[in-house]
């Protein structure tokens, strides 16, 4: 055998055991429950995750709490109404007010309205990235895509592909728009022009979708009257089902190698850890 033919074998097994490697190393990477964390003051509907905090949206009292990683309350924002799924950028917290039609943000411990060029109809869960926020307008059926002085908006009532039943959150990841499609059961993707990408979960059982963020290149779903969090890989395969620690779960935040999880059921949140190989 020439010296060529010699480096393509070598170069072909090389390939071959680095795919057997990273198949096992994929396998082996598990999402594993560790505790919970009993909130009996907070009825959380929405985590951020950070290295030392974590922001609740906590809607039975109207407010957003910014706690320890042990749920001991730090800071305490009052006066919003039904504050749902939060968002996060650039130290920014941005707040949709489910009965109040607006978005809120907090800064520098200070609350202010965010100026929207395009009214919701109880906004349910809000993205941002950098100048770009999708917002999930829950009654309209749509989602609400505002990029700097432009706003468009996309989906409609219905139950195929394209439309949506209920949108509860979002997600903006590259150019993708990412919609937890809640009463029919599934994650849609769009593009920014509103076209329908793909659907996720339509055929694992979800019973309501209310929550959704991607990490570590895995989308995570919660299963609120299944009291699971669904993760699929940003293809839409299931990789793996988390079952323990839940009750009515409606978001999910991961930071480092732990997500955490609110369960809106029996105020508390579930953290699991991520088992490496």
């Amino acid at each position: 055998m020439n010296n060529s033919k010699l480096l393509a074998t070598f170069i072909g097994m090389l390939l071959f055991f680095s795919c057997a490697d990273n198949q096992k190393r994929e396998q082996a990477s598990n999402w594993t429950f560790k505790k919970e964390i009993q909130l009996p003051e907070i009825a959380p509907i929405s985590v951020i995750a950070q290295s030392k905090f974590l922001w609740l949206s906590d809607v039975d009292n109207n407010r957003v709490v910014k706690t320890d990683l042990d749920g001991k309350i730090l800071e305490e924002y009052p006066g919003f109404q039904r504050p749902m799924h939060i968002s996060m950028s650039h130290s920014i917290v941005y707040v949709p007010e489910y009965t109040a039609d607006t978005i809120k943000t907090i800064a520098d411990k200070r609350v202010a309205i965010f100026p929207l060029l395009e009214r919701p109809d109880a906004p349910a869960g809000i993205a941002v990235k950098d100048e770009t926020l999708a917002i999930a307008d829950f009654y309209n059926h749509r989602v609400i895509l505002q990029e700097g002085d432009a706003v468009s908006t996309f989906g409609k009532e219905g139950h195929q592909a394209g439309e949506l039943y209920y949108p509860t959150d979002v997600e903006i990841f590259n150019d993708k728009i990412f919609v937890a499609d809640a009463y029919n059961n599934r994650v849609q993707v769009f593009d920014k022009k509103g076209n329908s990408l793909a659907i996720i979960g339509d055929k694992n059982g979800i019973n309501v979708a209310t929550g959704l963020t991607l990490a570590n290149d895995r989308l995570f779903v919660t299963d609120f009257f299944g009291n699971r969090i669904l993760v699929y890989d940003l293809e839409g395969n299931l990789k793996q089902i988390l079952t323990e620690g839940f009750d009515n779960p409606t978001d999910i935040s991961v930071v480092r190698n732990e997500l955490f999880v609110t369960n809106y059921g029996n105020h508390s949140l579930a953290v699991y850890g991520l088992s490496l190989p």
